[in-house]
């Protein structure tokens, strides 16, 4: 159980399809914890005053991307990078452990596929989508993506798949549907987002996943959690005004 009596946590995220932020929005919403949502614009231009490489938040992450927070409950301390965040979280919210892990073992385990999510499964799904879509490599640099750079990113993210697909059928051969133990981390809340993100970017192939069963079962059940869609709403863009 959550403490009682918190103070709204500051977040600064971006709208969908950015896929870092809701891993933080999932998390605080099963957890129960209020925030703030404060909307950071991705933009290289640092005079920007909204924008993440303007110093009112490069002063919160150094690095000028989002998700970070700001706890007021803890002297206003800032985390930043997803993977961290998600970990300080369950540090010092998630007294009963009921998405981190009960003993170290458990814990290790939690924090080897957050960091496998956020070294192996992100980066290179990123790759692959800005050398996919026009809006990435072609649209800065004027230049359709060398056939074997795509190459190279496809089988990477299949070979990172194939890995994640094999431990979930170990975890099924256990009467587990989970990444560890037989409940719901925040090693699943990480590695949600991004799946998702793969299947709704222009360039996904409708039957990518059909290799990869385990996960299609995984992600349809992280899909049905109530945290999980409310926080796909509250992250979908609005339509633009006419």
């Amino acid at each position: 159980m959550a403490p009682t009596n918190i103070k709204p946590i500051t977040v600064y995220g971006h709208y969908l399809p950015f896929p870092n932020p809701p891993k933080v929005f999932i998390l605080l919403k099963l957890l129960g914890i209020p925030y703030n949502h404060v909307m950071k614009v991705a933009s290289d231009d640092p005079t920007l005053e909204d924008g993440i490489k303007h110093p009112n938040f490069t002063s919160i992450n150094p690095n000028g991307r989002v998700p970070a927070i700001a706890d007021p409950n803890n002297n206003n301390f800032h985390v930043w990078e997803s993977g961290a965040i998600l970990q300080y979280l369950a540090e010092i919210y998630d007294t009963d452990h009921k998405f981190s892990g009960k003993t170290v073992e458990e814990r290790s385990m939690i924090n080897q596929w957050i960091a496998f999510q956020i070294s192996g499964q992100a980066p290179m799904s990123g790759q692959l989508i800005w050398f996919s879509v026009p809006q990435g490599h072609l649209l800065k640099y004027g230049e359709k993506t060398p056939d074997h750079v795509l190459l190279r990113f496809r089988n990477e993210v299949r070979r990172i798949y194939s890995v994640f697909n094999a431990h979930l059928e170990q975890q099924k051969a256990k009467g587990s549907d989970w990444i560890v133990g037989d409940r719901m981390t925040i090693a699943d809340i990480a590695w949600a987002p991004w799946t998702r993100t793969m299947i709704y970017m222009p360039t996904y192939d409708p039957t990518f996943y059909d290799e990869f069963p385990a996960v299609k079962a995984w992600f349809a059940k992280m899909e049905a959690i109530p945290a999980v869609q409310e926080t796909i709403a509250e992250l979908t863009a609005p339509a633009p005004k006419n």
